[in-house]
């Protein structure tokens, strides 16, 4: 895969774009099992484990694409109150104050 940073990410930006534009709400409230939780998390440490792999290869294009979806799941199932966590930060941290609008996202949905 392209290790090219500024490619990476305008396709990532692109994909997310494009599946934005076909998302549709399902019945609500859904039903969510234990099973469907674990199988989210099982997500996550696959992603982890991959992120460890191209991190070892030299390739941290794709290994922060890999951690990045982990923490994505991460935060979805937080975000949904299906599980509970803290983040215990470590590294360089992140100015979070700009977030962006989702007023253009909602129209889509």
């Amino acid at each position: 895969m392209n290790e090219d940073a500024n490619e990476r990410a305008r396709t990532y930006v692109t994909n997310v774009e494009n599946a934005l534009l076909s998302v549709r709400w399902t019945s609500l409230p859904a039903t969510i099992t234990i099973d469907n939780a674990r199988s989210i998390l099982d997500s996550v440490r696959r992603y982890v484990f991959d992120a460890k792999y191209y991190l070892d290869e030299r390739k941290p294009i794709t290994a922060l694409a890999s951690i990045s979806y982990a923490e994505g799941l991460l935060d979805a199932i937080k975000f949904l109150r299906i599980a509970d966590f803290s983040w215990k930060a470590v590294g360089p941290q992140v100015n979070e104050s700009c977030s962006p609008s989702t007023d253009s996202v909602e129209s889509n949905i």
